[in-house]
């Protein structure tokens, strides 16, 4: 890219600070397709002299713009252009319920793509064909509830969520571990709206969120969305390194430290108690909130399970209990059960947001964790889950595949040859979706590179074999 296009869409930015403005002379390049996907950027020093800027600034502008997914920096190569990539984690796949669009249908990844995708592992779809029966519930309703009941569905509740909603994500939350009142909790419209509100009602802009370098990829945007600089924390086998964490809030200060600590995204690392205990002292030295957002810890409940940091620290922990992965995605329904002196703050922010859930989802959350229909669905999940990563081990034998007895994803870590971008366009062009390491980047900390497998989203384990036999003929190659 040229360093004289880059000054003059300099000049012509409108924004109130410097770094903003090479931030957005950068967007401009690339929305207008001045430059193309994989293209390097001048250097900082180069662009900084050009502009009369500090290389400081222009560095923060860059940073900016790789938080927008604009651009990537490659440790010791320098800064390109990203690449148009489909965003794996909100580009669902065709319904599995849809009979005229069954899901070996082909559907484009993007709209440039020539290689349509026949095999979506990008997407974690968990087992959604085992999802109960939204008819038989609804059929039900006018049974188990009388008419006064019925038409309170209709009607405005408090933000928080209707009493005996809140009762049955108490009972929820206690599955997880989380011993927690119904009038402790709130009921939010998913565990990203429970993110969402989290932040928007904790944190201010500015604020530093620590989160582990490969982590859910979301939180990435929301934090760009919010003027919410993230932290990047190194992390081992065992998860987010509390020496790094300590030195991160010793050094420009944490607000926040985001976790999944039974089964992170992407990479299934489970956190021993231990290294909990750890990171809760790090928090409570420097007054550090604590987000737990263990979506997949029911599907892993029997493998070693740990006190959450909800228990081991419930003063300053807003732990998410969410319910989609195991009763259907379409079902946005999550429980956030936040420190007291929190409560008040987040009730404002879903008001704010979406008023309230709607109360007819909530209405069905309740009925099948009350009635026993979300264990049996979750134990049919984790008997389908077992026999797709046995499948994916057998497939892989030989290749250091990353895989949990009845996780919903596996993590494949990748040769030298390969990057997880090139291990990813390559498996598109022969039609498979996968999400490569680069996706869960935090910051621009060096990584193993690797690609996530959605084992749920496709209708049948024939139809997985495929796609993974596939992949491993790639790998080969």
């Amino acid at each position: 890219m040229e360093i004289s296009l880059l000054c003059r869409l300099y000049e012509e930015a409108d924004a109130p600070c410097r770094y903003q403005r090479v931030s957005k002379a950068l967007e401009a390049a690339i929305r207008q397709g001045l430059c193309l996907p994989g293209e390097a950027l001048p250097t900082q020093r180069a662009l900084a002299e050009a502009l009369g800027l500090t290389t400081g600034t222009v560095t923060h502008g860059y940073a900016e713009a790789a938080k927008a997914g604009l651009v990537s920096a490659v440790t010791g190569r320098g800064t390109f252009v990203a690449s148009n990539r489909p965003d794996v984690d909100v580009l669902p796949p065709p319904s599995l319920l849809d009979e005229a669009q069954p899901q070996s249908s082909v559907f484009p990844a993007r709209q440039d793509d020539e290689t349509p995708v026949r095999w979506n592992l990008g997407f974690i779809a968990p087992f959604e064909s085992l999802n109960p029966s939204l008819p038989e519930a609804l059929a039900s309703l006018p049974r188990r509830l009388d008419p006064r009941l019925l038409t309170e569905l209709q009607s405005y509740h408090r933000p928080a969520g209707m009493e005996r909603h809140r009762e049955a994500g108490a009972s929820w939350a206690r599955r997880y571990g989380v011993s927690v009142s119904a009038r402790d909790l709130l009921i939010c419209a998913g565990s990203q709206h429970a993110l969402m509100t989290i932040l928007a009602s904790l944190c201010s802009p500015g604020d530093r969120i620590a989160a582990e370098i490969l982590s859910y990829p979301l939180l990435r945007q929301l934090a760009w969305r919010l003027r919410l600089n993230l932290a990047p924390i190194r992390a081992d086998a065992c998860g987010m390194l509390p020496d790094a964490l300590e030195a991160a809030c010793r050094s420009n200060g944490v607000r926040a430290v985001y976790l999944m600590p039974s089964c992170r995204n992407p990479t299934l690392t489970r956190m021993p108690e231990k290294r909990r205990h750890e990171l809760v002292e790090v928090c409570r030295r420097h007054n550090v909130l604590i987000i737990e957002d263990d979506v997949y810890a029911l599907a892993l409940n029997a493998e070693h399970a740990a006190a959450p940091f909800a228990s081991l620290a419930p003063e300053r922990t807003c732990f998410i209990a969410a319910t989609s992965e195991i009763l259907g995605g379409g079902l946005r329904v999550a429980y956030l059960c936040p420190p007291e002196h929190c409560l008040e703050e987040l009730e404002h922010t879903i008001s704010y947001t979406i008023s309230m859930i709607p109360p007819l989802m909530a209405e069905l959350a309740s009925q099948w964790i009350l009635d026993g229909t979300a264990d049996r669905v979750l134990q049919a999940k984790r008997e389908e889950a077992a026999a797709r990563n046995a499948m994916a081990r057998s497939i892989f034998d030989g290749w250091p595949l990353v895989s949990r007895n009845t996780g919903f994803f596996c993590w494949l870590p990748l040769p030298e040859a390969w990057t997880g971008i090139r291990f990813a366009d390559a498996a598109r062009s022969e039609g498979i979706l996968v999400a490569e390491g680069e996706h869960f980047l935090t910051g621009h900390g060096t990584q193993e590179h690797g690609v996530r497998l959605a084992l749920g989203g496709l209708n049948s384990r024939e139809e997985l074999g495929e796609a993974l036999h596939a992949l491993a003929r790639l790998l080969e190659r």
